[in-house]
């Protein structure tokens, strides 16, 4: 068989931490501490199995993962219960997938899936980022696929949509690494010899190349900010809703991910794909696809979930906290919370910090925008009247509940310093503009929504604005709203402006005691080490709208040194001391 080397470049290194960890679980975070550029975050993010919720796996099932790679998706199925034959044709990342699925249910075969013979059939089939390499016969190789789907069973596929907003919006093409080679149909001489051959497909595209195959029962869902790795997971039935324009945008937030997208967007990528959405375009703009394809409706509801109108993640936190929620509207629309990872250890993650179990029964969805919504609405506009009426609704709902007293320093932590305080109710850790829905000039109407970490003894009313103002000027950036202010005026700054316009100021002067406390927060909830959370706050504090964070996916020269410094004995202190030189 031949070694098909499709390869990131970190394959060795991939290959050598998998041999020395102990904890190679879905995940794990064990691994999630060796992650410091795109590849590591690929191999060993904690969200990438968040795509195969809507899966239907479990003791009994069989599945066949075309193009494993490391293994990551053949872990999480095997981790179900399922019997798992995983195919892949780079010998390197083959090897790195029989390591993470050692002692499991996994047959690992270097090779293709065209070399495969296999009499049984499968019940599943993945295809996750594997069918855009497949030439430009794409129907013989999905056939293919589809021979090995065992009567009751299904394919899944997931890969990028060829017209999904991110390249619309001048993102770099994923394989091909330059924006609208897509759109332009991948002219030839934008492609490498290894990329000639590289296709990605719309949706009628895809849809068609999976009818060809006999599977023409299909269930369609959107992985955002993509299928790699999704925070959120919609349905088709979520751009169907009477509130669909609020609903997409609470649950996904910002529709693209900066950070490794390469090229530059100089738009509120917010408010265009709520406009998209709005258009009736949305599901089709999507920036990937995961479909599940099946000969019959019969077989497409056993192997996948059509009940559930959406899931959210709660994105990189330790194994033990991983939380999903599950959207569901059956005539009532309804917020079901889960741990991701049952086995995993809970309860208190430390003396000041309690992350509450998700329990087992729904709540009612509270429908209707958010208060993060109506505030950013306000600054598109460039009323700060309406903003400042918005943080009025903020303070009044967090007044609900304080109390002045003086903390002592025995029950001091990082959100409730010691002296006499304004404290809010510990589960008022959470109470950003994005957990408060209802009416934006009607206090009294507006509910909380998800109080999920609850601080020992209260939170500091101040640090509970400041986080609050924070948050907003993140959201605001992450997305490039326009606003009011230069565009060059920093998270930092920003939040500084929105405390002044509380109807009792906060000094922006404490967002230094902001970061010190978020960063023992993230220590907590994501691991790591305390300096490198700081410095990684200050970094955002530091950004703005005319200077978002957006990259090619590979490392600066300085994350390249901080990486290296960080494997050496003691490296954890050397790599500090660069960021505070740098």
């Amino acid at each position: 068989m031949s070694d098909r080397r499709w390869r990131d470049g970190s394959e060795d290194r991939i290959v050598s931490v998998l041999r020395a960890a102990s904890d190679r679980s879905s995940a794990s975070d064990e691994l999630a501490t060796q992650i410091d550029d795109w590849p590591t975050r690929y191999h060993f993010g904690r969200a990438r199995t968040n795509l195969l919720h809507p899966i239907r796996l479990g003791p009994g099932v069989r599945v066949l993962d075309v193009g494993a790679g490391s293994g990551v998706n053949s872990r999480w199925a095997a981790e179900q219960g399922a019997t798992v034959v995983a195919v892949e044709g780079d010998a390197l990342r083959a090897e790195a997938a029989a390591l993470r699925c050692s002692g499991l249910n996994v047959d690992i075969c270097h090779g293709s899936a065209t070399d495969l013979v296999d009499d049984n059939g499968f019940d599943v089939v993945l295809c996750i980022g594997v069918l855009e390499y497949s030439g430009n016969d794409p129907d013989t190789f999905l056939g293919h696929l589809a021979g090995f789907v065992r009567p009751g069973g299904a394919l899944v596929v997931a890969i990028e949509n060829r017209f999904g907003l991110a390249y619309w919006l001048q993102a770099n093409e994923d394989h091909l690494g330059l924006p609208f080679v897509g759109l332009e149909g991948y002219p030839s001489v934008a492609a490498t010899d290894a990329t000639a051959a590289v296709r990605t497909f719309s949706r009628a595209e895809l849809a068609g190349h999976l009818t060809t195959t006999g599977l023409t029962a299909q269930r369609w869902y959107q992985p955002y900010p993509d299928y790699k790795l999704p925070t959120t997971v919609l349905t088709d039935r979520c751009f169907d809703q009477p509130d669909a324009v609020d609903l997409v945008d609470q649950l996904v937030g910002p529709p693209i991910d900066r950070s490794r997208m390469g090229g530059h967007v100089a738009a509120d990528e917010r408010a265009i794909h709520r406009q998209v959405v709005a258009a009736g375009l949305g599901a089709g703009m999507a920036n990937s696809f995961l479909v599940v394809a099946a000969a019959d409706t019969t077989s497409l509801d056993r192997r996948s979930d059509g009940d559930t109108l959406a899931w959210r993640f709660t994105g990189e936190r330790r194994r033990a906290h991983l939380r999903v929620r599950r959207i569901t509207d059956n005539g009532v629309r309804r917020i079901d919370r889960r741990t991701v990872h049952p086995d995993a250890a809970g309860g208190r993650p430390s003396g000041w910090l309690d992350l509450r179990s998700p329990g087992g029964a729904a709540d009612d969805y509270m429908a209707g925008p958010n208060l993060e919504q109506a505030a950013l609405d306000h600054l598109r506009s460039g009323d700060l009247t309406g903003l400042r009426s918005v943080l009025a609704t903020w303070w009044a709902v967090a007044s609900r509940s304080t109390v002045e007293r003086t903390v002592a320093e025995s029950e001091a932590h990082p959100f409730l310093p010691a002296g006499t305080r304004t404290v809010l109710p510990g589960d008022h850790l959470d109470l950003g503009l994005d957990n408060l829905v209802g009416p934006a000039d009607r206090p009294d109407e507006v509910r909380f929504v998800d109080d999920e970490w609850e601080a020992a003894g209260g939170v500091d009313r101040d640090l509970a604005a400041l986080r609050t103002c924070w948050k907003l000027a993140t959201a605001l950036v992450a997305a490039g709203t326009r606003h009011p202010w230069p565009a060059d005026m920093t998270v930092d700054r920003l939040a500084g402006e929105f405390c002044r316009l509380l109807p009792h100021p906060v000094g922006p002067e404490r967002v230094d005691d902001f970061h010190t406390a978020e960063a023992a927060l993230r220590v907590i909830a994501l691991g790591g080490d305390f300096a490198t959370h700081v410095a990684q706050l200050r970094a955002a504090g530091r950004r703005s709208v005319s200077d978002p964070t957006v990259g090619d996916g590979r490392r600066s020269p300085l994350r390249l040194r901080l990486a290296a410094l960080k494997r050496l004995p003691g490296g954890e202190r050397l790599a500090d001391l660069a960021r505070r030189l740098r």
